[in-house]
């Protein structure tokens, strides 16, 4: 099962991604600085809840300004190994130990394309989300052309047993979010009689 939603997450605010055959598209989004936030937040979400009525399951965006991308020679040659390196290196590249990190690699040759977030980050952006509706499951980057080879993988969230079928596993894309355009807005169900 993949997540129906993506919540694109930055300093200024949110944006709401729903899953399409065309890619994905816009439904809305938030501004921290000049909406009311926890209305916008209701707005959207009873937006997609009327898109997906069988239930709203969000992949979380993370913050660019919250990540660190890296270029990492880690020639392994086992996984193990190519994890040691890489762990060796991002605790000297960040003011973190590596247990306080989420990180995700791809391979080319003998350099391994690395992501950093730290795990308080996660923590706050998974708070939020779960607070505002949005029943975040997992959490992943939008990296531009080059940085990574596909979607940086954060894992899942610490509440998305809550909101994954029982016996669903959730399956992640192999290529980042990018925004194809705008949802049509889906009609409002007719709360009342016909005026005549």
């Amino acid at each position: 099962m993949k997540p129906n939603f993506a919540l694109k997450l930055s300093n200024d605010g949110i944006e709401l991604l729903h899953r399409d055959p065309s890619g994905w598209l816009s439904l809305g989004s938030v501004s921290f600085e000049t909406d009311d936030v926890e209305a916008g937040c209701a707005r959207l979400v009873a937006e997609a809840r009327r898109l997906e009525p069988g239930g709203l399951r969000t992949k979380l965006v993370l913050p660019e300004s919250q990540l660190r991308y890296a270029t990492i020679l880690a020639p392994g040659p086992t996984d193990e190994a190519r994890r040691y390196q890489i762990e060796a290196e991002i605790e000297a590249l960040t003011p973190y130990s590596a247990d306080e990190l989420a990180y995700d690699w791809s391979v080319e040759d003998d350099y391994a394309l690395v992501v950093v977030c730290a795990r308080e980050t996660l923590a706050e952006a998974e708070q939020f989300a779960d607070a505002s509706g949005f029943n975040p499951i997992a959490f992943v980057a939008a990296p531009e052309s080059g940085q990574f080879a596909g979607e940086p993988n954060f894992g899942l969230t610490t509440v998305a047993a809550a909101y994954v079928p029982a016996g669903d596993r959730v399956q992640f894309d192999a290529e980042p979010v990018r925004v194809a355009g705008k949802a049509r807005p889906v009609p409002r169900a007719d709360s009342g009689s016909e005026k005549t």
